[in-house]
């Protein structure tokens, strides 16, 4: 089973990486951002700098290799307003 490493910043400046099976979707990474509770915002997405990739709900079923985020990633959170 491949690995994926998730590396997630957050507004604050935090930053939390961790490593999840590849074949994991894209919700799991938002569940994994709900639980860390840290983040006081309701409503944020999940997006990559470079190309900018803004993983919102159209992408949640999507596993981590499809969306490109394998073997490596990083995103940043940005609040909705």
């Amino acid at each position: 089973m491949q690995k994926a490493s998730v590396l997630i910043r957050f507004p604050t400046g935090e930053r939390k990486e961790r490593r999840f099976n590849s074949s994991t979707t894209i919700t799991s990474l938002y569940d994994y951002v709900d639980s860390l509770d840290c983040l006081k915002a309701e409503k944020y997405s999940l997006v990559s700098n470079f190309p900018r990739v803004t993983y919102g709900p159209e992408k949640h079923s999507q596993t981590l290799e499809e969306a490109g985020l394998h073997p490596q990633a990083s995103l940043f959170i940005e609040i909705e307003q």
